[in-house]
């Protein structure tokens, strides 16, 4: 039996909150900017609330699993699992407004399946999931040239 893991994430990046909320939000083109999100297909999407299939790649290993992302209030974006890979998967983003800074934090929980293997259980303890957080810093860096 696999253990629950627990990720937490929090960097500052120089842009507006709302430009960090909406690139979160931008869950159906995951794929052009999550390097390890191959394929997204979106069952139903509106403002502020996503239910959006996933296919990645951990190292070798194809997994899939299907999210609902929504917001609540003005600062946390809220994800969990409906079907899947995985045996549980849930978490939050949590953005602070600092004026021309945007705190963002990332906090999930992730449950592997009973027959996982341990390669690829570390590859998402430490690899998959924190650097989540890097791929956004990145993309959001790239929307702000974009728009200069």
């Amino acid at each position: 039996m696999t253990e629950e893991i627990r990720i937490q994430k929090e960097v500052q990046i120089q842009a507006p909150v709302k430009l960090v909320k909406d690139t979160i939000l931008d869950t159906e083109n995951y794929p052009s900017f999550l390097h390890p999100f191959r394929k997204s297909y979106v069952h139903e999407s509106e403002e502020g609330y996503s239910d959006v299939l996933f296919h990645a790649k951990v190292l070798m290993f194809p997994i899939q699993f299907r999210m609902h992302t929504q917001i609540e209030g003005d600062s946390i974006i809220r994800f969990h699992q409906i079907s899947g890979y995985f045996e549980k998967l849930e978490g939050t983003w949590t953005l602070e407004d600092k004026g021309q800074l945007t705190n963002l934090k990332f906090d999930a929980n992730f449950k592997m399946p009973p027959r996982a293997i341990p390669t690829l259980i570390k590859a998402c303890k430490d690899h998959f999931f924190p650097e989540l957080i890097v791929f956004f810093q990145n993309e959001i860096q790239k929307r702000i040239k974009a728009s200069a």
